[in-house]
């Protein structure tokens, strides 16, 4: 029996040193991939990337974008060759098929949510009255401005910090009042990417050397949902934000 489900054609896309064989490899995992789904695959883009910095620890890169039904599912992954690349793209791109039937079964299982579960908007508490009431220390795993762009989407989140492994920064990628992904700090020259996703846009941001309280007061301040900066004496970003309860929350990388 055919599976309804299984696509003709995926796209791939190579830039450097790929290998034929690699490019095979490639095709066959997300094909397999897209053929255990249970949607309909409209469309499969891969892309393969072997960056001639041999610098980096990790110079392979490997993405894919699914049209997925009519639903965007994206993944990226790095690594030292361009099969362990694609090897840590195929386990990315499963678990974020895994969530998205599993949200599918949820929405069936209960298709009239309740309508108070709808996000709401920010609680207003005086300033003076607000704290800092949930810290999160994380080890920022280097990834490509791509991968924290699906991150941040896959975790439903309206910004993501994250460690640049392109340029071994701090940096903010976050989606703007019109709903524009934006990134921040600014790197002069990148070439950003937009080709076989929604483009990201260098963002107006810059890292702020602030003690927290500045960084509180300036959210107090202003309509952002947050403020990027960095510690008097650090160059590693934090990002302190808004609360729905009205009060803090902060997020800095482990040293």
């Amino acid at each position: 029996m055919v599976n309804p489900n299984a696509i003709c054609d995926v796209e791939l896309l190579a830039k450097g040193e790929v290998g034929s064989d690699e490019r095979d490899y490639a095709i066959r995992k997300i094909r397999a991939q897209c053929e255990l789904g249970h949607e309909p695959v409209l469309s499969a883009v891969v892309k393969l990337r072997l960056r001639d910095n041999t610098a980096l620890d990790l110079p392979a890169i490997a993405e894919v974008s699914i049209d997925l039904n009519g639903v965007a599912i994206r993944a990226h992954a790095a690594g030292k060759t361009v099969t362990e690349a694609v090897d840590h793209l195929d386990e990315r791109l499963s678990r974020r098929l895994r969530r998205r039937r599993k949200r599918l079964e949820d929405r069936r299982r209960d298709p009239e949510p309740d309508s108070t579960h709808s996000s709401p908007g920010y609680m207003s508490i005086p300033p003076d009255e607000r704290q800092v009431v949930r810290h999160k220390t994380l080890a920022l795993h280097p990834m490509s401005l791509e991968e924290a762009a699906d991150e941040m989407d896959q975790l439903d989140h309206s910004f993501f910090l994250f460690l640049d492994v392109d340029h071994e920064v701090d940096r903010v990628i976050y989606r703007n009042g019109s709903s524009i992904i934006c990134v921040s700090p600014e790197i002069p020259g990148e070439d950003l990417p937009g080709d076989t996703r929604p483009p990201i846009h260098s963002g107006p941001l810059v890292l702020n050397h602030l003690p927290l309280a500045e960084a509180e007061a300036l959210l107090d301040e202003g309509d952002e949902p947050f403020v990027f900066f960095a510690v008097p004496g650090s160059d590693r970003g934090q990002v302190v934000y808004r609360r729905y309860d009205g009060h803090y929350g902060l997020i800095m990388p482990a040293d």
